[in-house]
């Protein structure tokens, strides 16, 4: 068989093989649609527990305020508007290091603090002056004005999107 004729056939043959359509195989795209379902998936999670978490605030501050204990009541605020204590902080701050801003869009615009979920700065500053409006209360209508205040603030960030 001639060289020059089998060479030939060999790339005729080979181009109809070719697809000219470029494409990512199916199965790869829809791979990565998991894949992206599960990040969001995840950040869903993560506002869900956030939120569980501030309720559980809110649900302590009520209960210390119901019992005329200002103090621990005022303490709960607090950490209701810092979306939790040191460990939590600990634990978003970990998240940051490794990259994870739930809310990079909000924090380049100036509405949340770097790691925070659920709480943006405006409600973070009225939460606290709730919270000190309750440490300062010398009256039980000083104490419920406070609480007024502070349910008022909380009330929408405990609702799931």
């Amino acid at each position: 068989m001639n060289p020059k004729l089998w060479i030939a056939g060999a790339l005729v043959a080979g181009f109809g093989m070719l697809s000219f359509t470029q494409e990512t195989p199916k199965a790869t795209a829809d791979t990565y649609g998991s894949l992206a379902d599960t990040i969001l998936a995840v950040k869903r999670t993560e506002a869900n527990f956030v939120r569980s978490l501030l309720d559980g605030h809110h649900h302590a501050a009520l209960s210390f305020h119901q019992r005329g204990n200002s103090e621990r009541a005022s303490a709960e605020m607090s950490l209701f508007a810092n979306e939790g204590d040191n460990a939590i902080g600990g634990v978003r701050k970990r998240l940051l290091e490794g990259g994870h801003h739930h809310n990079a869009d909000g924090e380049s615009k100036g509405l949340y603090e770097a790691g925070y979920v659920i709480v943006t700065k405006k409600a973070k500053e009225q939460l606290l002056a709730a919270s000190a409006a309750m440490r300062s209360a010398k009256t039980d209508a000083e104490r419920n004005a406070a609480w007024t205040q502070f349910d008022a603030a909380a009330a929408p960030l405990l609702k799931a999107k």
